[in-house]
């Protein structure tokens, strides 16, 4: 019977770390597709029925003064666990929620708001740009490049992608107005590149913008520095974007494809661009387990622990 209860002891307690540090994985890697998946609701509740099962044994005394004040741990682990099946079950699968310089990105899972700075050449170019969240209560949140920030049930980081800032101006050197009419940002010069496009068995980042005072359809290609590097244009250690200008027919013009790298100029098609690539930030909204869960649910089985075993050392004589 001591053998028994030992071991079934340390099945329980093994499955509450278990158990629990696949919980604490979802602060740690919160964007992860398999927290939502079945087989990870059923590890978690595998681990729970462990638990769960030798503390109402232990309850009742069969294992002892240490297995009655196990219990306390075994509650503790058992909330942790619960947290973590409700965030994998109930919680919205990781959003990626991309907005152009300057605009707000309503986010009603976590009763917030993103607020995407506007951005100029530079900035682009450092990809520096931070995202604010504002949240109703008139409190607000500052994440860096790459930070990560909790609010409530809800991580929200923030993730480089690749963004180029356009500027055209016709031969004569004045401005020409940049549109993008697929973009809810209309007259934003910041390409984000939201489609994927295979070119010669690669996949480019693509991107399309307008100049309506001369009746120029524009596709934009980005190129990163790896893919700059084995071809024979653009400047080495610098990404590039390559342009191609269609007419108002959406047929290619004469010289209307090109290539410009990062920071400088290039006449393509009649019109003289300059562009600056690099990156710019969007948010990743990920479902977490509820943090008050964690803590007392952490504290009660450290502390359970270190009560039923402090007192199962014998006593010196």
């Amino acid at each position: 019977m001591t053998f028994d209860m030992t071991t079934n002891r340390a099945v329980a307690l093994a499955s509450a770390v278990g158990g629990m540090l696949l919980v604490f994985a979802q602060d740690v890697y919160p964007a992860w597709s398999g927290f939502h998946a079945w087989q990870y609701t059923a590890a978690l509740t595998l681990a729970a029925i462990a638990v769960v099962g030798y503390a109402l044994g232990a309850r009742k005394g069969t294992d002892g003064d240490v297995g009655t004040r196990i219990v306390i741990a075994a509650i503790g682990a058992t909330v942790v666990i619960v947290a973590g099946i409700a965030s994998g079950l109930l919680g919205p699968d990781t959003e990626t929620v991309a907005r152009t310089p300057g605009t707000v990105a309503p986010l009603p899972d976590v009763g917030a708001a993103g607020f995407f700075p506007v951005a100029d050449p530079a900035t682009i170019e450092r990809g520096d740009a931070h995202v604010e969240i504002r949240r109703r209560d008139g409190s607000s949140v500052d994440i860096p490049p790459g930070a990560r920030r909790f609010v409530g049930t809800t991580a929200i980081e923030t993730t480089p992608e690749v963004a180029a800032y356009v500027e055209a101006r016709q031969p004569n050197g004045s401005r020409l107005t940049i549109t993008q009419p697929q973009n809810t940002s209309f007259l934003s010069p910041v390409l984000l590149f939201p489609e994927r496009v295979p070119i010669g068995g690669v996949v480019f980042p693509a991107d399309g913008f307008a100049t309506p005072a001369i009746q120029r359809q524009i596709k934009a290609f980005y190129f990163s520095k790896a893919e700059v590097a084995k071809s024979t244009h653009g400047t080495p250690g610098k990404e590039a974007v390559l342009l191609a200008v269609d007419d108002e027919n959406g047929k290619l013009i004469q010289s209307g494809i090109g290539i410009v790298p990062s920071g400088a100029d290039a006449t393509i098609g009649g019109i003289r661009f300059r562009v600056a690539a690099g990156t710019y930030p969007a948010l990743l909204i990920s479902a977490v387990p509820y943090p008050p869960a964690l803590w007392i649910g952490g504290l009660l089985f450290v502390g359970g622990l270190a009560y039923a075993y402090s007192y199962a050392r014998p006593v010196a004589a």
